[in-house]
């Protein structure tokens, strides 16, 4: 009587424990993933990457403003607002010298950090920096 009560519960305790390894593939799977309403966009983003190629172009004293503007716009080109949040998050908050316009600080200089929004404040045109922001209203 007891070896079939025991078949029964050693079946559940597998399906569950299946059940959960699943489920956290699943999660490990959409991390760095842009989502949503809780759903993969038809074309997910890798948002580290994306902030990776922004803080490049942004951070060169060499590059002209042509070249930083086109890196910027041509890499959120396409990206939604629940994209973006996901790449500010990945941006978050990194060294910029407002007075120089890149990640360079003299010795008398305190370096700060800042998030991505200030980053593309100072390196952006007014009306291209109207353009994003008219994009992504809720973080820029």
């Amino acid at each position: 009587m007891e070896s079939s009560k025991i078949l029964p519960i050693s079946v559940g305790v597998v399906g569950l424990t299946i059940l959960l390894f699943s489920i956290a593939q699943a999660n490990k799977t959409r991390k760095g993933k842009a989502y949503q309403d809780g759903n993969p966009t038809e074309q997910s983003i890798n948002a580290k990457d994306i902030a990776t190629t922004l803080y490049n172009a942004m951070k060169q004293a060499n590059f002209t403003n042509t070249e930083k503007r086109k890196t910027i716009l041509t890499t959120l080109t396409g990206i939604n607002e629940a994209q973006f949040s996901w790449i500010v998050k990945a941006f978050g908050s990194r060294y910029y010298n407002r007075l120089t316009g890149n990640t360079y600080f003299a010795l008398w200089q305190t370096p700060v950090k800042h998030p991505l929004k200030v980053w593309l404040k100072e390196e952006l045109s007014d009306s291209d920096y109207q353009l994003l922001k008219s994009n992504y209203p809720k973080y820029l």
